[in-house]
């Protein structure tokens, strides 16, 4: 059943994918009117799918009756560290302003974009005025000499102007009605994202994106540097001045000899206002975008994009949405209570436009450290309504006659993708031999050997014991599915087919590799064997299992006198900061979620300045930049670069587009700088819920919204669902 699934969930996913649009489904306005996208003029209202049936009577489409009081009972054992979606970028976090925010737009049941607090919206191309700093350079008698004056130029950018919907207000969390929803509301918060002051880390989707975006997070990140007086800095170190103008000025190309920067560019003024979001009256909100962005509305289910009450959002500032008191609601949920550690309790906006789409009244939360233990119990028992069931014990539910009536599968969404990074920047501890893994990732042959080597069929059933791997398996960064025109999948186009069609796990290619590497390995001085440290975070077992898994095939097929695979563990909260982020790993597991619905998203983790392989020119950002890759490695970032750059430039046609930006995946897989790995989802679960019935989409927050489901009197087992989804196929395929 699990294998018939998946075919039909690699289908599924290419149907819905651009069916619509996205926040996890992605709409193109300005896609040509053939295209599987909605053309330019109008919001989606008119999708191809169906418009989900709402039962006349208390049964539901699965044939279970409503419960009769709808109140959904969970556990959570984690706690938020903010609720303020405009700082956040955690998904975990984000699910509070998913169910209590309205955005502009959201996601229907099949993935297609459809109007929440914008009615309509239409985007048209027009120029837009960028600044070019000053540039200051040291001259040969060593004084900066002003090289170029501040300037602008013209760039074809685009606007998109949304009419928001009449009539709505926000509410407190006692449910007393405060200011009415305008455009200043989201102008406010597009102001506060650009703020460096508020460190906001979803600020990386309007830098670059909204005109002078980019300029106020500059200019409010060096007022926060506290620049010295130019000519008195010292140091590497202090590399924002402030000249006897009040100009601010950011150095560039430091001389290791003269210890000077040779070369200072300004960072100007740039006011809030500056900031290209506008409202043109309190219905109607327009935003210039520095360059086209036909996905531009997939990314609009993202905190970034998302309002806050402009008179709360100045009143308060760092400290909005410090709990359910210090912010305001406009969404499906009221957060009524919000005790730490404790109780979460949503309640149903009754004011909200969409109401009667608001089944579920009320959402109860309780904290409890060993919730992932003790909630499948507390469901037997009727004391929670959903529950995840474990490895460790979903053997036993499916083989229960009664337990096994209240257990199924959750759908994969391809939010995320998996993928196994190599390290071309280690700061590992020296006893794991860092000199020795960079004379090793720096060559071609290796990294092939390990990229063949590596059976993500056993990675994937130790992942996810119980799961048949093809769920989740992807040959390619980019998820199946999640892109796609004129009927065609990404992962066809140009050099990705080969990887879709073929398995990467090839044990004869593997071992020739290792020769080839091997020989060219011990020209260079390599010891053997080449320890590879692999980190994992503790707090999954199931990834320990994998990582201790991985090590097994490795060094059973390259030889564990050729390669060493040293698994080591790291806690759960400061994994990602002590591993990746630090560049403390040699091969790691790794992932990305999407962020709009178009394959430009899934090259960005790999960016110039980036952690997650540091395979980059420039990575000081991170303080772990060491230069340590080869005149040959150099050369393959700079092609790689190119190919995406240019890429980036095809904004009309979209078949150019998807060949520019396979030619650039391909080629970063074709010289292993990274192993594709898998797509998350598709575990089992205990719920009296139907998410068939919710919103869904590949990317953003919609499919964490309870708007538009019921909560039923019994468990959904894994007939109904397998009923379920192939209906909910049909619909995306009509």
């Amino acid at each position: 059943m699990k294998k018939m699934l998946a075919m039909l969930l690699a289908v599924a996913m290419i149907v819905a994918c651009f069916a619509g649009c996205q926040s996890n489904a992605p709409v193109d306005t300005n896609q040509p009117a053939d295209s599987q996208q909605p053309t330019d003029s109008n919001q989606p209202t008119d999708t191809t799918a169906p418009e989900p049936v709402q039962p006349e009577s208390n049964v539901g489409p699965d044939g279970r009756e409503f419960a009769d009081e709808q109140v959904y009972r969970t556990l959570y054992s984690s706690e938020v560290t903010t609720m303020n979606y405009l700082v956040s970028g955690t998904t975990y976090e984000l699910v509070v302003g998913a169910n209590t925010i309205d955005s502009l737009v959201e996601n229907d049941p099949y993935g297609n974009i459809v109007p929440c607090a914008a009615e309509s919206w239409e985007s048209e191309d027009e120029t837009v005025t960028l600044i070019v700093p000053a540039v200051k350079k040291l001259n040969d008698n060593g004084e900066l000499e002003l090289v170029s004056e501040r300037t602008t130029e013209e760039a074809n950018g685009q606007k998109w102007t949304f009419h928001l919907r009449a009539g709505q207000y926000w509410y407190d969390a006692d449910g007393n009605q405060k200011d009415p929803v305008t455009a200043n509301d989201y102008v406010a918060a597009a102001r506060y994202v650009c703020d460096s002051a508020m460190d906001c880390s979803n600020s990386y989707l309007m830098d670059g994106w909204i005109v002078n975006a980019t300029e106020r997070l500059d200019y409010t990140a060096a007022l926060l540097a506290e620049p010295v007086e130019q000519g008195k800095e010292e140091g590497k170190d202090q590399d924002i001045v402030i000249d006897a103008d009040g100009v601010i000025w950011e150095g560039k190309d430091w001389d290791e000899d003269k210890g000077v920067y040779t070369t200072w560019v300004e960072i100007p003024l740039t006011n809030p206002e500056d900031l290209s979001v506008e409202a043109v009256d309190d219905n109607t909100l327009v935003y210039h975008l520095v360059k086209p962005r036909p996905y531009f509305p997939t990314a609009l289910q993202f905190g970034t994009y998302w309002p806050a009450p402009a008179a709360l959002l100045a009143e308060l500032g760092e400290n909005y949405a410090l709990d359910n008191y210090s912010m305001w609601f406009n969404g499906a949920y009221i957060l009524s209570t919000f005790k730490p550690q404790e109780k979460r309790i949503y309640t149903k906006n009754v004011n909200n436009w969409d109401a009667e789409h608001i089944y579920i009244e009320s959402i109860e939360q309780t904290y409890n450290a060993e919730a992932s233990t003790i909630a499948p119990e507390l469901f037997l028992r009727g004391e929670v309504d959903y529950a995840d069931i474990g490895s460790d014990i979903v053997a036993d539910w499916l083989s229960d006659p009664e337990k096994s009536q209240m257990i199924s599968s959750s759908r994969v969404t391809g939010d995320y993708s998996y993928f196994f990074g190599f390290n071309f920047e280690p700061t590992f501890d020296a006893e794991y031999e860092p000199e020795n893994w960079v004379i090793a990732v720096n060559n071609e042959n290796f990294r092939k050997a390990v990229f063949h080597g590596i059976d993500r069929d056993g990675y994937l059933a130790a992942k996810y014991p119980g799961d048949d791997p093809e769920i989740h398996k992807i040959n390619t960064v980019t998820p199946k599915g999640f892109s796609v025109n004129n009927g065609k999948d990404f992962v066809m186009y140009g050099g990705l087919a080969k990887y879709t069609e073929t398995e990467s796990f090839n044990e004869q290619l593997a071992v020739e590799y290792r020769d080839k590497a091997k020989t060219e390995l011990e020209a260079a001085g390599c010891k053997f064997p080449i320890k590879v440290p692999i980190n994992y975070n503790s707090s999954s077992s199931s990834w320990g299992n994998a990582t201790v898994v991985l090590e097994q095939q490795l060094e059973n097929l390259l030889g564990a006198d050729f390669i060493d695979i040293i698994v080591v563990s790291y806690s759960g909260n400061s994994f990602l900061k002590e591993t990746r982020r630090n560049g403390n790993y040699a091969l790691q597991e790794l992932n990305w979620g999407a962020d709009f619905m178009d394959p430009e998203t899934w090259a960005d983790p790999f960016e110039r300045e980036n952690s997650y392989n540091f395979f980059c020119h420039d990575t000081d950002t991170y303080n772990v930049y060491r230069d340590t890759k080869t005149e040959e490695t150099n050369a393959l970032i700079d092609q790689y670069y190119a190919l995406v750059d240019e890429a980036r430039t095809k904004t009309g046609d979209m078949d150019e587009r998807f060949e520019a930006f396979a030619a650039a995946e391909s080629f970063y897989i074709d010289h292993a700088i990274v192993v594709p790995g898998f797509i998350s989802g598709g575990s089992y679960c205990a719920t009296k819920l139907n998410g068939f019935e919710g919103q869904y989409a590949m990317m953003g927050q919609s499919s964490s919204r309870y708007k538009g489901q019921h909560l039923y009197k019994t468990a959904m087992s894994q007939d109904m669902f397998d009923a379920q989804y192939n209906e909910w196929y049909a619909s995306m395929g009509n």
